[in-house]
């Protein structure tokens, strides 16, 4: 699995599981010398890919380093600078998005109005906060629905670490049993929070849990004071992609060969919403 390290003052994952530098969080004093430091790390390792959050005010820099934007989100520090969803590729496989039409079809989706279909008419449901004695049930549902992920959740403990931290998990249960989970991954002080980890064991799919999750993660995050949600989804999960464009979310852009996920690299779409 791939291993997060503090660079420079900045937070970076690396490895050779997503073939790739994701730089998460950008804070540094030399912004030119980080970029210099992952490129090198990139052509050492021979990583296909360097992937970036940063703010709109540091694209300048990047700009000159040969980087691209995939994504941009108004508003994702503090409801006030853009967030850019960057990368540099250092291989043509990395560049070439394997299912093409995968980039046309959201920017046609993009073009329908936030919430079309809001109202599917499923059945609302029971959401409660996991809790690190569910570590155990909740690793299990992952290995079992996802053969590969970006992130280790497969593993009780680095759930237990991750819910000590920054992250809140959630779920719904059926009949004394975790059905569904998602998680919110808060960033009190950028004011935004990541809808991901979402996981629906395969009995109860079509029941709309994951709009329930979604919505009481929504509704969570803002008493927190979040001004902005998002997400990054498989390109291929169209039932995923549904869900957050009908609970408002808009397209943002297509990260290209980024992830890890289910069993290979794929490409991922992000969407976001301002609470």
């Amino acid at each position: 699995m791939d291993i997060i390290e503090n660079m420079m003052g900045s937070v970076v994952q690396r490895g050779p599981h997503n073939d790739r530098i994701y730089l998460m969080r950008l804070q540094t004093d030399d912004t030119q010398a980080l970029i210099a430091a992952l490129d090198d790390m990139a052509i050492t390792n021979g990583y296909g890919k360097i992937f970036a959050k940063i703010p709109a005010t540091a694209w300048h820099t990047f700009k000159n380093a040969d980087y691209v934007k995939e994504a941009v989100i108004p508003g994702f520090f503090t409801g006030k600078i853009d967030g850019f969803f960057i990368a540099k590729h250092f291989t043509l496989a990395k560049q070439i998005t394997h299912k093409p039409e995968s980039a046309s079809r959201f920017v046609l989706l993009s073009k329908k109005k936030p919430g079309d279909g809001l109202h599917t008419g499923k059945v609302k449901r029971d959401v409660a906060s996991c809790k690190p004695s569910d570590a155990g049930e909740m690793s299990a549902i992952y290995r079992q629905i996802f053969s590969s992920y970006p992130f280790p959740i497969q593993q009780p403990d680095y759930i237990q670490r991750m819910m000590k931290e920054t992250t809140r998990y959630y779920c719904i249960r059926m009949k004394g049993r975790i059905a569904a989970i998602a998680a919110a991954e808060i960033d009190s002080v950028s004011q935004n929070a990541e809808m991901t980890d979402f996981a629906t064991l395969p009995k109860w799919r079509g029941m709309g849990l994951a709009g329930s999750l979604l919505n009481h993660m929504e509704m969570a995050a803002r008493k927190r004071g979040i001004q902005t949600a998002f997400t990054i989804a498989r390109a291929q999960s169209a039932g995923m992609n549904s869900v957050f464009r009908k609970s408002g979310y808009s397209y943002a852009g297509l990260l290209k060969n980024n992830t890890q996920i289910c069993g290979s690299i794929q490409s991922m779409v992000v969407w976001y919403k301002h609470l």
